[in-house]
């Protein structure tokens, strides 16, 4: 039983997650927009599309391929 919750809170988390990463993507890019002074060497978005790559990748790994 405690697999079958532990499953069900990866896919809860993954849609969550998933949800908010395209208003972080417009903040960021607003940010850039008006030339706000972030952390020189960090590209945000890269590492914003990596980390949603990554959540993905364990998720499939977790929950096996969606069958659409």
């Amino acid at each position: 039983m405690g697999v079958m919750t532990h499953l069900r809170d990866v896919k809860t988390i993954k849609d969550k997650t998933l949800s908010m990463i395209e208003p972080m993507k417009q903040a960021i890019l607003m940010l850039k927009k008006h030339q706000v002074k972030m952390e020189e060497g960090v590209d945000y978005l890269v590492n914003l599309e990596n980390h949603k790559t990554q959540l993905i990748d364990v998720s499939e790994r977790a929950l096996g391929p969606v069958k659409e």
